[in-house]
C-alpha cells in the first residue's frame, strides 16, 4: 500500500511539473533545469574535493565534509540561476501571438518533465537517506533495555519513535519487490552510502558506543587537536549532541573550520574510521557472572 501511494504521488508530481513548466515557459523552465544540473555538478565536485583529504565518501569524515561544502556550494549556484530566470524572462501567458505562445509553453512543459524526473531521481536518495537515519533511531530504541510498566509489573519492550518508524517503513516500501530493485539500480548514491548513515546515526544515539569509538586506537591523538578540543567545548555543539540533532551539528560553522584544519585531516587519515565505528557498535561480551541482557536491572533481596 505504501509503495502504491509513492508511485501515485510520483505520477501526480510529473503531471504537476509539466503543467508548471508550461506556465513558466521555455526560458524560465530551461534555466531552472540548468540550475538543477549545474548545482548538482558543483555540489558533487566540491564534495569530492572536500572528501579527498579523508579518503573519499566512504570515510565518515569525508562524507561529512562533502555534505557541508558540496551542499553549500550547490545551493548557492541553484539560487543564483533561478533568480536569473525570474528577473530576465517572461512567462507563457505574457507572450504575444498564439503560435509563439504554444511553442513557448510546449518547451516549458518539456523542461518541466525533465525537472520532475530529476527531482524524483534525487528524491529516491533523500527518502533512502532519511530512512537510514530513522533505521538507526529504531535500532537503538529496540536495543534499549525493557522497563517495567509498574512496580513489580511485567517488563514492557521499548517503543521506537513513531516518526522514525514511519520514515523507515517508507524507505522499506520504496525498496520492495521489482520496483525496489529498479530504484536501487538508478540510485545515484553508492551501495554502502546508506550503511554509513545508519552507523553514524547509531553512534550519535548511543552514548556507550560513542565512548568506545573515542577509545579506539589513534582517536586519543585526534581528540588532542586544538580545533577539535574547541569544537567539543562549544555549547551549541554540546546541546546538539545531547538532543541528537544531526542537522544542527552539520550546519555549525565551527564544525566547518575543524573540517578545514589540515592537521586534523592528517590525523584522521591515520585512523581507520570504519573500523573504529565497527568496534564502537559491536556489543561488548558480558563479563563472567553478568546477565547477557544489556542494561538489565538486578535486584538484591533484602533480609528481614
Amino acid at each position: 500500500m505504501w509503495q502504491g501511494g509513492l508511485l501515485l504521488t510520483a505520477v501526480l508530481f510529473l503531471a504537476f511539473e509539466i503543467w508548471r513548466g508550461w506556465r513558466a515557459g521555455v526560458a524560465r523552465a530551461g534555466i531552472n533545469f540548468a540550475a538543477m544540473v549545474l548545482s548538482t555538478l558543483a555540489a558533487m565536485f566540491a564534495g569530492q574535493m572536500a572528501a579527498a583529504p579523508f579518503g573519499g565518501f566512504k570515510d565518515p569524515g569525508g562524507f561529512l565534509a562533502a555534505l557541508v561544502f558540496g551542499g553549500g556550494l550547490g545551493t548557492f549556484v541553484f539560487v543564483v540561476l533561478w533568480l536569473t530566470g525570474i528577473i530576465f524572462f517572461k512567462r507563457t501567458d505574457h507572450q504575444g501571438s498564439g503560435l509563439v505562445r504554444f511553442f513557448w509553453g510546449a518547451g516549458g512543459a518539456f523542461f518541466g518533465l525533465l525537472i520532475a524526473v530529476a527531482v524524483l531521481w534525487g528524491g529516491i536518495s533523500v527518502i533512502r537517506s532519511m530512512g537510514a537515519l530513522a533505521e538507526a533511531r529504531v535500532e537503538v530504541a529496540r536495543e534499549a533495555a525493557p522497563q517495567p510498566a509498574v512496580a513489580g509489573g511485567a517488563a514492557v519492550a521499548p517503543t521506537p519513535p513513531p516518526l522514525a518508524s514511519n520514515i523507515l517503513k517508507l524507505k522499506e516500501s520504496l525498496e520492495l519487490g521489482p520496483a525496489g530493485k529498479f530504484v536501487e539500480s538508478v540510485d545515484l548514491m553508492p551501495a554502502d552510502f546508506y550503511q554509513i548513515i545508519v552507523e553514524v546515526g547509531r553512534l550519535a544515539s548511543d552514548q556507550q558506543a560513542l565512548i568506545r569509538f573515542l577509545e579506539y586506537p589513534g582517536m586519543k591523538e585526534v581528540l588532542q587537536n586544538s580545533k577539535l578540543a574547541e569544537l567539543l567545548s562549544d555549547p551549541a555543539i554540546v546541546k546538539a549532541g545531547e538532543e541528537k540533532n544531526i542537522t544542527a551539528l552539520i550546519s555549525n560553522p565551527k564544525l566547518r573550520q575543524a573540517v578545514e584544519d589540515p592537521a586534523l585531516a592528517e590525523q584522521l587519515k591515520k585512523v581507520d574510521l570504519r573500523a573504529a565505528m565497527k568496534y564502537a557498535l559491536e556489543k561488548p561480551a558480558p563479563q563472567a557472572g553478568e546477565r547477557s541482557t544489556p542494561n538489565a536491572q538486578r535486584s538484591t533481596p533484602k533480609s528481614e
